[in-house]
């Protein structure tokens, strides 16, 4: 298989089709576009090919052409260079410049070639001949970190989901009681160690585990209580295990490619507390609990990484906090209704609630990201509901 593909902005619209074919490619053209000086990007896409394909075991040729769109002799030289039987000839062309998408696919065509047409949205492409087209769906969606190389990043740091499920049931017992979890701090930084022992007593040797207090229950200084936030993106993580993400990675710290976000409102490294990924479609999850943070701010973070990974891209932020006004029916949340609606606008899913409540936060998932529970969690998730049904009417 010979691909030619056309390099552009939208490198995020042709890397499921490179990935889609990798193992089939065994001469690969980028083509650029001189006057719009594309070359550094087919210089950091060829790059970021090479790397894929030695991980995999692939080895295809892969040149670079420069063409100037109006130029005849470019164009007469390319029809040239392609002419005859190619039946094994295709055009990886999305996103790009429609009068040189049209020129390349019109050669590509012509002689018996085929035209890739990537639908981001449905995560497909059609495959165009002279005869007609048909559609199919993408079999092989990228993991997080073939799409990130892919995109020209790298990952530097992430934490080791094996050893986080070493950690659940710990997780779980202090977190999955949000006023539980929330006291239990205001116990540990008022130094009531005896109040915290005699009233939560299950929480006790999770503390320990987890690294927030020491054998005496003394809390580890400012640390114990920034691992409360760090130890939430870990069960937030562990209640996601459950739907069906193609991937997910933890506390991941990215170096971004610094000529990429030249013109970008984002640091060329970045840390993120969840990435996923679900039909090569990028989602990121930002997990606070508290109300130290400011929520427009987290918005925007959010916002300005989303641009970056095109339309897309989608984002959740997760805001557990404390209910200081249980007596009212309408407690006061950190996202108010106007923050929310800001985020709307700059598609940021919020969750902002004093619990996890599972149902709620499995309908925020789907809007999220479009992603159901997994089959086999499915009935569970149904028998833990009617449990709860159970309990509430018993009561």
């Amino acid at each position: 298989m010979e691909l030619l593909t056309i390099v552009n902005a939208k490198k995020i619209e042709l890397i499921p089709i490179i990935y889609e074919f990798l193992g089939e490619i065994t001469r690969h053209i980028l083509f650029y576009d001189r006057a719009n000086l594309e070359r550094q990007q087919a210089l950091e896409l060829k790059k970021s090919i090479e790397k894929i394909t030695k991980k995999y075991g692939f080895s295809p040729t892969i040149e670079m052409i420069e063409i100037d769109e109006d130029s005849k002799r470019d164009m007469e030289q390319i029809a040239k260079a392609f002419e005859g039987n190619r039946t094994n000839l295709y055009l990886n062309g999305s996103g790009a410049d429609v009068a040189l998408f049209t020129v390349l696919s019109s050669i590509v065509l012509r002689n018996g070639g085929k035209v890739i047409a990537y639908d981001k949205e449905d995560n497909s492409y059609n495959l165009i001949t002279q005869n007609g087209f048909e559609n199919s769906k993408i079999e092989r969606s990228m993991k997080i970190e073939d799409f990130l190389t892919l995109m020209g990043e790298e990952i530097l740091e992430e934490n080791n989901k094996e050893q986080i499920k070493t950690r659940a049931q710990s997780l779980e017992l202090l977190y999955s009681d949000a006023k539980r979890m929330f006291n239990v701090r205001y116990y540990l930084k008022q130094r009531k160690t005896k109040e915290l022992k005699k009233r939560y007593p299950k929480v006790v040797e999770p503390l320990k585990t987890l690294g927030i207090v020491d054998e005496n229950m003394l809390i580890k200084g400012h640390e114990g209580f920034i691992k409360f936030g760090f130890l939430f993106e870990e069960f937030v993580f562990l209640q996601l295990e459950s739907y069906d993400f193609d991937d997910i990675k933890v506390g991941v710290k990215i170096c971004f490619d610094q000529e990429q976000v030249k013109h970008k409102k984002i640091e060329v490294t970045n840390e993120f507390d969840i990435l996923t990924i679900k039909n090569n479609k990028i989602g990121f999850i930002e997990c606070k609990i508290g109300d130290s943070h400011v929520p427009l701010d987290t918005i925007y973070k959010s916002d300005s990484i989303m641009e970056y990974f095109g339309e897309t891209a989608s984002s959740l932020i997760v805001n557990i906090e404390r209910d200081k006004t249980p007596h009212l029916k309408k407690s006061k949340k950190n996202f108010s209704d106007a923050i929310i609606f800001r985020a709307k606008t700059k598609k940021v899913t919020i969750y902002n609630a004093f619990d996890m409540g599972k149902n709620s936060f499995k309908n925020k998932i789907k809007q999220a990201f479009g992603v159901e529970l997994k089959e086999e969690h499915k009935k569970q998730f149904e028998k833990d509901g009617l449990k709860s049904l159970q309990y509430k009417w018993e009561r």
